[in-house]
């Protein structure tokens, strides 16, 4: 049986996590993730909330983009995974890291052009994810921008046999649910709209675009 969740990563997998994406991805990931980044059309003044933003590794990247006006603030509970992003962004002035629970109320109002969840919010179960997203709904701007980078919709019974083994066996149970429901539908009828998407690994991975209606 999978786990339920594997949002909380620690130990091992938490000290070496983006050298085992790499690993995993077979050297892909660093370059998938950069066009995924490029894909986001950030603008120089954007001010970014990271939502689960792990090692941090996004956030430079997300950097690159910015002028000295915008900023990023990543929040993770992970005290290794907070300890690589301070590393990871040490000489980044406006990228900053606060050790927070994205699925409880949080302090953050009508402050962000964006927000990113990278594959972190399949994770979650529908009560948290209810919460996740009314934070990126307070956090952002009116009109601002909702990414959520994960998987895809799609019938994982359709698939070939290796890869619904590989798929039970790496990702937790309820990243299966995860895969059921209509995001866009979902979003719309939580004050999201103008949805725009870019796929990814043969259409498996998404990039979901939603701005704020306000």
């Amino acid at each position: 049986m999978p786990k339920e969740t594997k949002v909380e990563i620690k130990g091992f997998e938490a000290k070496h996590y983006d050298a085992l994406l790499d690993f995993i991805s077979l050297g892909k990931y660093k370059s998938f993730i950069r066009r995924v980044i490029s894909d986001m059309n950030i603008q120089p003044d954007d001010r970014i909330l990271d939502m689960g933003c792990g090692t941090g590794r996004n956030a430079c990247l997300m950097a690159e983009f910015l002028s000295e006006k915008g900023s990023i603030l990543g929040l993770d509970i992970g005290d290794e995974m907070i300890a690589q992003f301070e590393k990871n962004c040490a000489e980044l002035a406006h990228v900053n890291v606060q050790k927070m629970r994205i699925d409880e109320p949080l302090p953050l109002e009508n402050e962000f052009d964006k927000a990113l969840l990278s594959f972190v919010f399949h994770g979650f179960p529908p009560e948290k994810q209810e919460k996740i997203i009314a934070n990126a709904r307070k956090a952002l701007k009116p009109g601002g921008e909702l990414f959520i980078l994960d998987y895809q919709e799609f019938d994982l019974g359709k698939k070939p046999w290796f890869f619904r083994l590989i798929f039970k066996k790496a990702e937790c149970r309820l990243a299966q649910d995860y895969l059921k429901v209509d995001w866009k539908n979902y979003l719309k009828a939580r004050g999201f709209d103008d949805f725009d998407e870019k796929t990814y690994f043969r259409n498996i991975v998404r990039l979901l675009r939603a701005r704020l209606v306000g």
